[in-house]
């Protein structure tokens, strides 16, 4: 199994519905998740192939608790944007529905910025995702009036 990007896998999320948490990855509890006990939990619980370089830092193969928790938090803010795409379907159906890419693009605009700006902070990580969905509805309110305003004129 390859253990390259961490990023690529949606959720650590086992076949039954279990979240993982990072302590529950790091059998040996020495702060760091190897590509053993990755593979151990894949075989385990039944994961998906996860790849992990792109999100921890010293090109080590193992993963800390802080890029664990910036990683989680990030797929979090993630999944929001996605999920968004249904209300946006919703919204813009029929002749409007050919706004819906440009919509999603200025969401999934705004989501890089605010991670760029939310880890740059220096406030905690753990409650980026959180944030985030606080100020995701006016952010599509905001993209969504502009749009629409345009359209009128």
């Amino acid at each position: 199994m390859d253990f390259n990007s961490v990023f690529q896998f949606g959720s650590l999320t086992t076949r039954n519905g279990q979240v993982l948490r990072y302590e529950d990855i790091d059998k040996d509890g020495d702060g760091k998740i190897s590509q053993q006990e990755f593979n151990f939990i894949q075989k385990e619980l039944g994961l998906d192939t996860v790849e992990i370089s792109d999100k921890e830092k010293k090109g080590e193969k193992q993963i800390t608790d802080v890029e664990y928790v910036y990683w989680a938090q990030e797929m979090q803010v993630k999944n929001a944007v996605e999920k968004m795409g249904k209300i946006i379907a919703k919204d813009f159906i029929g002749a409007n529905a050919g706004y819906a890419p440009q919509i999603m693009d200025e969401l999934r605009d705004f989501m890089n910025d605010f991670i760029a700006e939310f880890k740059d902070s220096g406030e905690d990580l753990g409650s980026m995702a959180e944030k985030f969905r606080e100020r995701l509805p006016d952010k599509y309110q905001e993209i969504k009036d502009n749009i629409l305003d345009k359209n009128e004129e």
